[in-house]
């Protein structure tokens, strides 16, 4: 029989939100005999992976094929080698298939649980817990195609230095992690939580005061893109390097008596052929993710500032900090008279703060969308803003019976 509980929330901030307490194997869970289920969930079924689980297949494979047909040619002109580029490209194929299959194993198998204390991830025998008082800051990576799916990053940042370290639990592949993250916070979630096709500022909570709204200005780039993007540019030279040596050599194999459509030039061509595809391509990718593709997730990019929360999202990445663990606010200053603001945050019970970066000779890549507002002006007003109207640390009332 499901029982209806009231969720938590921080107090003076949302109005109460009611769940459905779900029907989980508390000891399976390894639940606390007062521990509340509020909600149980798992990874979407039938979502497309990720990039990065076929670019890099992809990339092996080609790699795979390419040793494939210098095995192939040695074997045609008779030369030694043979055992040892075959087995390469099958070691490469091989290393292909298991990170194809690999997020059936690392995703699907998955599963999350929300209690009135913490977050619990598990699967098979492992399990990581968060405690909901303790997250510092949150990211949703809404999917690409599958509307309404994304994954919720929930991370704990204390302290910053040689002992720096974090705690991160991502729920992937979540229907509406938005309302799964209003969960979590002990919120009612809006009207439009789970529809990220719509604006950002008509998806917040009921009741929540927008307080400011900006979006960086300048190049919209910083250190690590244009890094990106010139690796880029040397990866692609370098390839133009490769074809035009290669193309030399094609050319006068003819001249040494080897026919141009012999099986041996054949796979000779094939092999260099795919080789500068492959390089190329890595070099396109590298210069179209740091300049092309950081200017228009920049120019995408906006700033809020609500009465109880600071919100950044860019492009499909939205990130989410309660205004009580901002502590305060670093300023650094940009080209073009800009200004970068670190926000500086706690964590309960910590001996330290995390500073999102301000420390270090480089700022953190944008593309992780770090707490971090980069290149805003007149930022002394925007500043006492943020650190105005701030409570005590965040805490969460004690769960009462509905009525």
């Amino acid at each position: 029989m499901e029982q209806r509980v009231p969720a938590l929330h921080p107090v003076g901030c949302y109005p109460e939100a009611e769940v459905t307490q779900p029907e989980v194997d508390r000891a399976d869970w390894r639940l606390l005999p007062s521990e509340r289920v509020l909600w149980y969930g798992r990874p979407a079924a039938g979502v497309p992976r990720a990039r990065r689980w076929t670019i890099g297949p992809a990339l092996l494979f080609a790699l795979a094929v390419v040793f494939g047909l210098f095995a192939a040619l040695l074997t045609v002109a008779g030369l030694a080698g043979i055992q040892q580029t075959a087995s390469l490209s099958a070691i490469l194929a091989l290393f292909g298939v298991s990170v194809a299959v690999a997020p059936r194993y690392l995703h699907d198998p998955c599963e999350y649980l929300i209690t009135d204390r913490r977050v619990v991830w598990k699967r098979g025998r492992l399990q990581r817990t968060m405690d909901r008082t303790g997250v510092t800051f949150a990211r949703i990576r809404w999917h690409r195609s599958a509307p309404g799916v994304g994954h919720l990053d929930l991370v704990r940042a204390v302290p910053f230095g040689p002992l720096a370290r974090r705690q991160r639990i991502v729920l992937a592949d979540l229907r509406e992690p938005d309302r799964v993250f209003a969960l979590v916070r002990g919120v009612s979630p809006g009207a439009n939580t789970g529809d990220n096709q719509v604006p950002l500022i008509e998806r917040l909570d009921p009741g929540e005061e927008v307080l400011w709204g900006g979006h960086p200005e300048g190049w919209l780039l910083g250190w690590r893109e244009v890094l990106t993007a010139l690796g880029g540019v040397a990866v692609i030279g370098l390839g133009l390097g490769y074809g035009h040596r290669t193309a030399g050599i094609l050319l006068g194999l003819e001249v040494v008596g080897l026919q141009v459509r012999s099986w041996t030039w054949v796979l000779f061509f094939l092999s260099v052929l795919i080789t500068w595809i492959v390089i190329t391509a890595v070099g396109a990718g590298l210069l179209w993710f740091g300049l092309w593709r950081a200017r228009r997730l920049g120019r995408e990019t906006e700033y809020v500032l609500t009465g109880c929360r600071l919100l950044i999202r860019r492009g499909p990445v939205e990130l989410s900090v309660d205004r009580r663990r901002i502590v305060d606010v670093a300023d650094t200053k940009a080209a073009g008279g800009l200004h970068h603001l670190f926000l500086v945050l706690d964590a309960p019970e910590s001996r330290a703060l995390a500073d999102s970066g301000a420390l270090r000779h480089l700022a953190p890549a944008r593309e992780s969308v770090p707490p971090v507002l980069f290149e805003l002006r007149d930022v002394e007003n925007l500043k006492a803003l943020i650190l105005d109207r701030r409570s005590s640390s965040p805490s969460l009332p004690p769960v009462r019976d509905a009525a």
